[in-house]
């Protein structure tokens, strides 16, 4: 709103300031700022110290109205730039323009990295919030030394200096802005300025409104109304100070009249303007733009239109403001002339029988015969009730629709009765009236309408009218229901009566713990029964059908099938794997072969999350989400193998031998077991037979060959590094020895050189590997984690030792991939009490059993001193995500969490959040997930995909998601008594 229109009471003044300015008639900013000094000086009740509050905030009021000149002179820089900026004012003037330039602080290049992590820790990430800050007031922040505060209190300075030329001519530009705006009057001027009066009053008349059209509420609306104000012309020019004297309007009821005068002023505006300017056309007649917007509806019937499709019909000219026009169709609207559904106007026609009953064509007779036939009487009962002949009967009726249609049509100009919505449906499709009235909800006085217009009825099936556009969407809902009524309501959802549909019914209800496929069929078949689903053998499983359910099931993707024919639930496209994923790392596999344990073996914490629960439910997993023959060549062998491209078995176990010889048989039947997870009675008793030649007494060995001192030294100097796999010293030790034998890559002379030997890498300069894993994840302040996951994505221990780093919170990720050390926290002032403290206050704030994320925290209010530190949600949701109070999951790229402890997955997220609004459009939810919870979704039917087979019920023609299907019948119902 313009600052001068505004009330004073809205600047901030005294209650003593305001009430002595109200009684002295001074009710606007604008009225305020006119007055002098010495003309408040005068005023009765005003003391020294309110005339200098007035003042104060007389002059506050004027910056805002229009900034200072902003240049000394028109087109010149001043000449001495530091002598400029020691006035506050232009100071202000370069902290905002930096401020708009969005400037880090990172662009002062010579910035030390110690300087930038004291700034950025303290709150200083932009250049404005350093602009003019003295060197002492940066000795405030803990650890500054007074070399850095001087290094950044010269560096601004330098910066500032630099940008001298960009800073002005922004300001030039402003300045061109600002003196072209104000040659355009205000609506401040337009009601206050005599020279705008008259052309602003012929306006308002022109476009007037009634006083019971300001939507006033009653006090003012009445008393206006009994001081015989009837319309806005008649108070359009009145000020606060004559409003006031209209008997019991009070100062609450001046500020009603005066903000909507002020609405109507905003409103038409533009127009206004374009009329001062001489443009008559600005006075556009409603009337005939309405008359247009009606006759669009002569052609398309029951139609619907968009405002967009509207504009583009009725021509109109570009100085019709979309804004007038949308008001038109809302007077249409509101006087049921059109009606407004799914963001399309439609035309609202009167019913026959409404239009029968007052038509002048007709006398009562022939009133009386139509009226009968619409009831579904016959000629032949009228004929005998009347006493004529049912010819006769037929002859009237004929011609007596005929004169109502043909007096409709002159009276209204349109072809169309209510009735006739139905009539592309009935001469289309196969449906009788019995149905048509009980599930479609059409009278039967419809069908008989349409019959004594000649209508023949169609012939096609209903089912293809699910797909037909020409039917609008409320009519396909109505057949939908109809055509779905063929199924059963278990556990909160309807469930068509078909065997995978009530397989996965009972799956979800009885398998949430694992049975065997035998066990399930007599869950399956007792289920059906208890459902009073009578037998049939395309339903219920039989011995007939065994065979192949058992194939089908296996496929399925809303349970796990294990060794031995055993199932259980599991929702499986209602998770999000890329975390799974990603920690197995499949990528770095290649000519590999390894059982599925290895991975319960080397990340129980992942397995817990995804809730898997042995090797053959994450091998099943794995062959529903991994694509065969992706990453190196990925397949699934028999449960719980999987293999990466080509792999030989006997020769990895020899290398295996080789490596760690002398060794005891059980010792290599747990290395084997460790590296490729294979069951180690199966190792024993199978992997190991063709070894035997090198078994005696319990241990395997293989001689070693010895390495020649030379060649060991020569080794041993390229080897600077602390980690190596034993493949990568063999491609080192071919380039230094072309001629040496790769077998004297062992451990006898590995050990011999320093090194400590493991599986299938070595380790120099550490005790152990967690010990190596702990430096490398520790030495930087801050690390990227891309490269060592990718490296060690062999190694168990990495994985360990990252999970109890950060579980110990002693490395924290702050973006993916990206880690900060506690001790770079701790030194800018950040304790792990803090970080505990954030969880409490989190889990205090957090209702039982609800989902939430770092960034709906923020939303719903939640604060905490952390936030100062700038960083990004991720971080705060990795302080949560060890907490055992909480549960989480990965979701469309965002870390949900839950307040409770259970198995949270994308499906049971979404499901929460539409239950929670009962009805939700899949716009909607989509725009939630991503705005208020941080999720990234590449398009937004992801989210009808993983909500699918479960009681939530999705309606494809509104693209709407209901908590269930009683619902979405509910609001279908409710839709039918409001039409």
């Amino acid at each position: 709103m313009d600052i001068k229109i505004q009330s004073i009471d809205s600047i901030g003044l005294s209650v003593r300031s305001k009430n002595a300015l109200h009684r002295a008639g001074i009710h606007t900013v604008g009225e305020l700022m006119e007055r002098s000094e010495e003309e408040l000086q005068a005023i009765r009740n005003l003391g020294r110290k309110s005339i200098e509050e007035i003042l104060e905030k007389v002059k506050e009021c004027r910056k805002m109205e229009s900034r200072p000149k902003l240049l000394p002179s028109e087109n010149e820089e001043p000449e001495n730039f530091e002598i400029w900026l020691e006035d506050e004012d232009h100071r202000q003037m370069v902290k905002d323009w930096l401020k708009e330039q969005n400037s880090g602080i990172e662009e002062l290049e010579l910035l030390s990295v110690k300087a930038y992590n004291l700034l950025d820790f303290s709150g200083y990430e932009y250049l404005y919030q350093l602009a003019f800050v003295p060197a002492e007031e940066l000795l405030k922040i803990p650890r500054m030394e007074v070399s850095l505060a001087c290094e950044i209190e010269r560096l601004t300075w330098h910066f500032i200096r630099e940008k001298k030329e960009d800073f002005f001519a922004s300001l030039k530009s402003e300045q061109e802005v600002s003196d072209q705006e104000k040659a355009v009057p205000s609506i401040y001027d337009l009601l206050t300025d005599p020279e705008y009066r008259e052309t602003v009053y012929r306006y308002v008349k022109e476009n007037d409104l009634e006083i019971e059209q300001l939507n006033l509420p009653s006090r003012p609306r009445q008393r206006l109304r009994a001081s015989g104000y009837r319309h806005l012309s008649d108070i359009i020019f009145k000020s606060r100070s004559e409003l006031l004297t209209i008997p019991s309007m009070g100062a609450g009821s001046v500020e009603e009249v005066a903000e909507r005068i002020h609405s109507y002023m905003e409103e038409h505006l533009s127009r206004i303007q374009a009329f001062l300017a001489g443009d008559d056309s600005a006075l556009w007649d409603d009337g005939e733009i309405r008359r247009r917007i009606l006759n669009l509806y002569q052609t398309i019937g029951f139609g619907g239109l968009s405002f967009q499709e509207m504009l583009e019909q009725l021509k109109l000219p570009n100085y019709v403001a979309e804004k007038r026009v949308k008001k038109i169709i809302g007077g249409l609207l509101a006087e049921g002339e059109l009606e407004y559904v799914d963001y399309r106007c439609y035309r609202v026609f009167q019913k026959f029988e409404q239009f029968l009953n007052h038509c002048n064509s007709l006398g009562e007779r022939e009133q009386g015969f139509v009226k009968k036939r619409l009831k579904g009487f016959t000629l032949q009962e009228i004929a005998d009730e009347s006493g004529v002949t049912r010819e006769r009967v037929r002859q009237v009726v004929g011609k007596s629709i005929e004169r109502v249609c043909n007096e409709y049509k002159a009276k209204t100009g349109l072809d169309y009765f209510d009735e006739d919505y139905y009539r592309y449906l009935y001469s289309s499709y196969q449906l009788n009236q019995r149905d048509g009235s009980r599930w479609l909800g059409i009278p039967g006085s419809v069908w008989n309408y349409l019959e004594l217009r000649g209508v023949k009825q169609g012939e096609k099936d209903l089912q293809s009218a699910l797909d037909d556009r020409s039917l609008d969407a409320g009519l396909r809902l109505k057949i939908k229901n109809y055509l779905n009524q063929n199924k059963i309501y278990i556990d909160g959802a309807w469930i068509e009566k078909k065997r995978i549909a009530l397989e996965q019914a009972a799956v979800r209800r009885f398998c949430q713990e694992e049975v065997s496929f035998d066990q399930f069929v007599l869950l399956y078949n007792g289920f059906l029964k208890q459902e009073e689903i009578p037998y049939d053998e395309n339903l219920y499983l039989t011995e007939a059908v065994y065979r192949t359910r058992k194939s089908r099931l296996s496929d399925a993707r809303f349970l796990l099938w294990k060794q031995n024919e055993r199932i259980r639930y599991y929702d499986i496209d209602g998770r999000d794997y890329t975390e799974l994923l990603e920690t197995l790392n499949l990528e770095s596999y290649e000519n590999i072969e390894v059982s599925t344990e290895k991975f319960l073996l080397d990340y129980p914490e992942l397995m817990k999350q995804y809730d898997i629960r042995d090797e053959y439910e994450l091998h099943n997993l794995l062959r529903k989400v991994v694509p065969d023959g992706s990453y190196h060549d990925f397949h699934c062998e028999r449960m719980p193998v999987i293999r990466f491209g080509i792999f030989d078995r006997q020769k990895a176990i020899m290398d295996l031998l080789m490596e760690n010889t002398p060794i005891a048989a059980n010792d290599l039947i747990q290395l084997i077991r460790q590296e490729y997870g294979y069951n180690a009675q199966n190792i024993a008793a199978n992997y190991l037979k063709p070894f035997s030649v090198y078994y005696h007494k319990g241990v395997y060995s293989v001689d070693q060959k010895p390495m020649s001192t030379a060649n060991q030294i020569r080794l041993k100097e390229a080897l600077t590094e602390d980690f190596y796999y034993m493949d990568e010293i063999r491609r080192i030790y071919s380039r230094l020895v072309p001629e040496g034998d790769l077998e004297e890559i062992n451990p006898y002379n590995l050990k011999s050189m320093g090194f400590s030997v493991f599986s299938r890498y070595v380790l120099q300069n550490y005790p152990s590997l967690e010990a190596y894993f702990r430096e490398i994840l520790t030495k930087e302040d801050v690390a990227d984690l891309t490269p060592y996951k990718k490296r060690f994505a062999y190694v168990q221990a990495f994985y360990q030792t990252f999970t109890e780093l950060r579980k110990s919170r002693e490395i924290i990720e702050f973006e993916p991939n990206q880690a900060i050390r506690m001790e770079k926290l701790i030194r800018a002032g950040v304790t792990p009490e803090m970080l505990q403290d954030f969880c409490d206050e989190v889990y205090d704030f957090v209702e039982e059993g609800a989902y939430f994320s770092a960034k709906s925290l923020r939303l719903s209010g939640f604060s905490s001193d952390l936030y100062d530190l700038g960083f990004s949600d991720w971080f705060y949701a990795n302080l949560l995500i060890f907490d055992e109070r909480f549960s989480y999951g990965l979701m469309f790229g965002a870390l949900i969490l839950y307040k409770g402890k259970r198995t949270i997955s994308i499906k049971s997220f979404e499901m929460d959040r539409i239950r929670a609004r009962g009805v939700m459009d899949v716009y909607d939810l989509s725009r939630e997930l991503k705005e208020i919870y941080g999720c990234r979704l590449e398009e937004e039917r992801e989210v009808i995909y993983k909500v699918q087979d479960t009681e939530i019920y999705y309606d494809p023609i509104l693209d709407r998601l209901y908590a269930n299907e009683d619902l979405y019948y509910q609001e279908l119902d409710e839709g039918e008594r409001e039409g």
